[in-house]
């Protein structure tokens, strides 16, 4: 007699759909961080600016003052740096993402930057010296003057990627991410101009006789303008060639440009960070490294190296 096939009884349990991918994790947003950079900046900058009015400093002669005021005064180069670390660990709890701009870069950028920051800044000096605006202190040629261009960068470079931390790696980084270039170039740089403001105020920064509001003019006006190269080179190769280019700059200013000139009269006025032959020299600058390296506005909204 032959047996019926059995039949298996059907299954009374579906099949478990598969788990759906975890969410990518939230990026934080650029304003809030941005605002904590700012406002951790401010904070950091107000204190170590009252703490040196109040010992009467004078940044004119850091030299001479006492060990704690030397301190304050060179580590508020550091405030970005530390500002720029507590809103990365605040709104995002890691330092390594969103990126600060560390990234392999060619010897081509580091030399393009090298001589844009070179060429202008010599150039307006020898134009100061040649129609006597500015004497030239022909004592000043020592060896000094030939580190400045070379060896003596070394240790700016250590304070310019302190400073480019918060104010590119963060600051342009994180705005070109949601506002155009026109943002990115004058919140970014006038941020930093702003940064400058207290040595002026409050600490001696303008050369005697020249008025307060002139040199904060002539400060902002450069500061602003070479925040503005500052940010292309940050979004078009990273943050080194910014950095060298920065380094370059305060050593020419320091041990090239200040050892060498005499002041003939109006040189005051004209030289220093805070004279209007820097200014106009950064402006200019700036415009002509834009007619060559200029930012554009991304699709997304944001800003891009064109």
């Amino acid at each position: 007699m032959s047996t019926s096939p059995s039949l298996s009884a059907p299954s009374l349990s579906a099949p478990s759909p598969s788990a759906p991918p975890a969410a990518p994790a939230a990026r934080p947003s650029p304003w809030r961080e941005i605002g904590v950079f700012l406002g951790a900046t401010a904070g950091l900058l107000t204190l170590t600016t009252a703490v040196a009015a109040a010992a009467d400093a004078d940044v004119a002669h850091v030299d001479q003052e006492p060990p704690l005021v030397q301190a304050l005064l060179f580590g508020q180069a550091l405030i970005p740096l530390v500002a720029a670390v507590l809103a990365r660990l605040v709104t995002a709890g890691t330092l390594r993402r969103p990126g600060w701009g560390f990234r392999r870069t060619s010897w081509r950028s580091l030399g393009t930057a090298w001589l844009w920051a070179l060429l202008p800044t010599l150039a307006a000096g020898g134009l100061l010296w040649a129609t006597g605006l500015a004497g030239f202190a022909s004592e000043g040629l020592t060896p000094t003057v030939a580190l400045g261009l070379t060896v003596l960068v070394l240790p700016y470079v250590a304070l310019a990627l302190a400073e480019d931390v918060g104010w590119r790696g963060l600051l342009v980084q994180r705005l070109a991410e949601v506002a155009g270039p026109r943002t990115v170039v004058l919140v970014s740089g006038l941020a930093w101009s702003l940064f400058h403001w207290p040595l002026v105020l409050f600490l001696g920064g303008a050369p005697a006789g020249i008025p307060v509001p002139f040199a904060l003019l002539c400060l902002t006006v450069g500061t602003t303008s070479l925040g503005a190269a500052l940010a292309s080179m940050q979004l078009r190769w990273g943050i080194w060639p910014g950095v060298l280019a920065h380094a370059v700059l305060n050593a020419l200013l320091y041990h090239v440009l200040a050892p060498l000139t005499a002041d003939s009269g109006p040189t005051e006025w004209l030289s220093t960070e805070t004279g209007a032959a820097g200014a106009v020299t950064l402006l200019l600058a700036a415009l002509a490294w834009w007619r060559v390296a200029p930012l554009r506005r991304s699709p997304d909204g944001g800003t891009r190296a064109a």
